[in-house]
């Protein structure tokens, strides 16, 4: 008897945990869960791509529009940068350089602003819609993206033409590039 009771016990107990966990997914009480036209995998970064998107809300259906590309070129700015520094870091890891690795990571975090304070190259518009709400105004959404290899090569670029870069820094950037650039070619 104290078996089947324990095994009821337990039984009501997971079935209270699975219903508690059930009911917590979904949206909290008086909300929806509201998603944007460019959402799902085909928008999120991958190992080839670097992808951001943005939104924005405007009375003029232009000024939506640049608001939105303004916010999506940020975050794939974002996107960019924390990437670039976990290359750096993952390269900082595994190779000691004869110089003070700190010097050469506070240098390159230099190069990795100067690239992204400058136009990302190669950005790819690859979704743009525009809707009106009931209030007349205008909600747009975009979707961009850029080739981590020509964001890598634009990288390397500029850090072999930096002079306060010692050659041996600039074959440690050179080489902690290409294996990034390797990896972002792998299928």
């Amino acid at each position: 008897m104290k078996n089947y009771q324990a095994i009821s016990t337990k039984t009501i107990l997971f079935a209270a945990i699975t219903f508690f966990l059930i009911a917590s997914c979904g949206a909290p009480k008086g909300l929806t869960e509201v998603k944007g036209p460019f959402s799902g995998s085909s928008y999120e970064g991958s190992r080839r791509f670097f992808r951001a998107t943005g939104s924005a809300e405007s009375r003029d259906s232009e000024t939506a529009k640049s608001k939105a590309l303004l916010m999506a070129k940020q975050r794939l700015a974002s996107f960019v940068q924390t990437q670039i520094n976990q290359v750096a870091e993952n390269y900082s890891a595994e190779r000691q350089i004869a110089d003070n690795l700190g010097d050469f990571n506070t240098r390159f975090q230099q190069i990795t602003r100067e690239v992204l304070s400058q136009t990302i190259v190669d950005i790819s518009i690859i979704g743009d819609k525009t809707y009106t709400n009931k209030n007349g105004n205008y909600i747009s959404y975009i979707a961009l993206e850029a080739k981590k290899k020509v964001v890598y090569e634009k990288l390397k670029e500029i850090s072999l033409m930096r002079k306060n870069l010692t050659p041996a820094d600039k074959a440690a950037v050179s080489d902690m590039i290409e294996k990034a650039i390797k990896e972002a070619e792998d299928n």
